[in-house]
């Protein structure tokens, strides 16, 4: 999820983390039923960056990042390469770069550079992306795409819909979700904020509506399982809803949602569990959706958090308070800041920062680094 402002406009992640750190996704009331817990036995503990921790992105820099405009969309399973957007004279569209020899497979072409952007994830086998065609519309305009690295193939699985007047109908800003073969997102259906969960089985291709009424942005847990939260009358709190990715059918939140009402923004690994709260001013973490989250980080109000979208991996995730990022260690209860800022997005075996650009340009050129997890040094202990 996008921190920076990459070039003259903003790009399609950069406006979804804008409705995050506006809470405009879904206005009302703050989560009630999270555990407060004990602050000093929960609250992860910020350090200063060591040595060590100074000289983690020395010779991680992506060679092409000086060459060409990158977005980066998600992390491969491997140990080198991501899933990125590249704009360039030869090619605009999705890839999949080598972050050590900076060679890409070119995925899907931008048929209008200019104006189209993606925002997406990948499950091991399966990227997944929306591709917005417009940024003047408050992205409405999308279709959504999936590629098997596998096979190569290409399938358009979803696209927004039209209104009687010609208009899309809006949808929730958040990219779709893919994780165990399946795939799922939000979308605007009918007047009155009427939407719709999609769940695709992405081998197939078949496209499921779950869920019609007022939902708001899903994502899938293992099971599989589809979340999603939503106000079952007028005026009154979000609830987290699940159902069964294969059937369609309802089925009981885990616990560590259960109890969740109002605006949360969510990510998850299908096992351990991230959101934010209080106007994005705090952080939740459960290493196991059977358990209730506690409050790890307490923020300002001046410091609004973002977090990746289905982002947790092993013991270390990242989140931001834009331009600054930092890298948890969730089993030590620690994190730590990158000192270039920037936004990072997290995988199984590596995280990737994009940093600020200086430049107000659309598809500026600006440093990527790719760090594998296994090459980080050990988070200093806490002061206290």
């Amino acid at each position: 999820m996008r921190m920076s402002r990459r070039g003259g406009r903003w790009s399609a992640a950069a406006l979804v983390l804008a409705c995050l750190l506006t809470a405009s996704c879904q206005p009302g009331p703050q989560p009630s039923g999270a555990t407060e817990g004990s602050r000093s036995r929960h609250v992860w503990c910020k350090v200063k960056p060591n040595a060590a921790w100074r000289k983690i992105l020395d010779g991680r820099v992506v060679a092409l990042s000086h060459r060409i405009s990158i977005g980066p969309l998600a992390l491969a399973d491997d140990d080198r390469s991501f899933f990125a957007e590249i704009y360039s004279r030869e090619y605009s569209g999705v890839v999949k770069i080598d972050a050590l020899s900076s060679r890409y497979i070119k995925i899907k072409r931008f048929t209008d550079p200019v104006n189209y952007q993606a925002a997406g994830d990948f499950d091991g086998r399966w990227l997944v992306w929306a591709e917005y065609h417009s940024l003047e519309d408050d992205l409405r305009d999308f279709t959504v795409w999936s590629w098997d690295s596998h096979t190569g193939r290409v399938r358009r699985i979803g696209a927004a819909t039209r209104s009687p007047s010609g208009w899309f109908w809006p949808s929730a800003w958040q990219a779709p979700v893919a994780h165990r073969g399946y795939a799922t997102w939000e979308q605007g259906a009918g007047p009155n904020e009427i939407g719709e969960i999609h769940v695709v089985e992405l081998a197939s291709g078949r496209d499921r509506v779950i869920r019609r009424g007022h939902p708001s942005g899903s994502f899938l847990i293992d099971g599989p399982r589809v979340i999603w939260p939503e106000s079952m009358k007028k005026g009154a709190l979000t609830e987290m809803r699940a159902a069964d990715a294969r059937t369609g059918r309802a089925v009981v939140a885990p616990p560590a949602l259960r109890k969740l009402r109002g605006p949360i923004w969510p990510a998850s690994s299908g096992g351990a569990l991230i959101y934010a709260t209080n106007h994005q001013t705090s952080l939740w973490w459960s290493p196991s959706l059977s358990v209730a989250a506690k409050r790890v980080v307490v923020g300002r109000r001046a410091e609004l958090l973002g977090i990746p979208f289905d982002e947790v991996w092993g013991r270390y995730t990242t989140f931001g308070v834009p331009l600054k990022t930092f890298v948890v260690d969730t089993v030590a209860g620690r994190y730590v800041r990158i000192l270039h800022g920037g936004w990072a997005i997290t995988g199984p075996n590596a995280f990737v920062l994009l940093t600020p650009s200086k430049k107000k340009v659309d598809h500026a050129i600006t440093n990527i680094y790719y760090v594998p997890l296994k090459s980080l040094p050990p988070i200093p202990p806490c002061s206290h």
